[in-house]
């Protein structure tokens, strides 16, 4: 059965340009909208109450996008022509790394999803899927991100999810 989900916090990142948004190491490539994800959930984590903060081991990662890494799987496609595509691309082109990444930089062990549809659609998905984690003890906090594209305006707005009484 749902349960009731309260919003913890609220974050947000955007660009206009995600080639200035690109990665924060030289060691590791993730697509940049990836890391505007990763911006988006880190600003509603500096709002979270500390409880939330302590425990990222317990929070579960859901990304909602039905533009993904469309940045890196089009540089993979001109690279590709001239013979030699680097590895590490690929990996930073699955759409998949936009949830992954918030696990990896951010420490979350709980589980972690893509969800690859507009998210003024994915509304009812997100939530039954985030109700479901935290009914099911799968993770304490879900934290939410969903990346709209509108012209060359890439906005990912965050939320830090948890039950009723959190």
């Amino acid at each position: 059965m749902p349960i009731e989900l309260v919003t913890l916090a609220r974050g947000r990142s955007e660009s206009d340009d995600l080639t200035s948004a690109g990665r924060r190491t030289t060691s590791f490539y993730a697509d940049p909208a990836a890391w505007l994800v990763v911006a988006a959930v880190e600003d509603a984590l500096a709002r979270a109450p500390e409880k939330v903060r302590g425990e990222p081991e317990r929070i579960g990662a859901l990304a909602v996008s039905d533009h993904g890494t469309r940045h890196t799987m089009s540089s993979v496609a001109a690279t590709a022509g001239r013979g030699r595509v680097s590895p590490l691309r690929f990996a930073g082109a699955s759409p998949g790394s936009l949830a992954g990444l918030l696990c990896i930089a951010l420490g979350f062990r709980g589980p972690s999803l893509l969800v690859s549809m507009r998210p003024d659609r994915a509304h009812a998905v997100m939530e039954l899927i985030a109700s479901d984690w935290l009914a099911t003890g799968q993770c304490r906090y879900v934290a939410v991100a969903e990346h709209t594209v509108t012209g060359d305006a890439h906005t990912v707005s965050g939320r830090i999810l948890g039950r009723d009484g959190d």
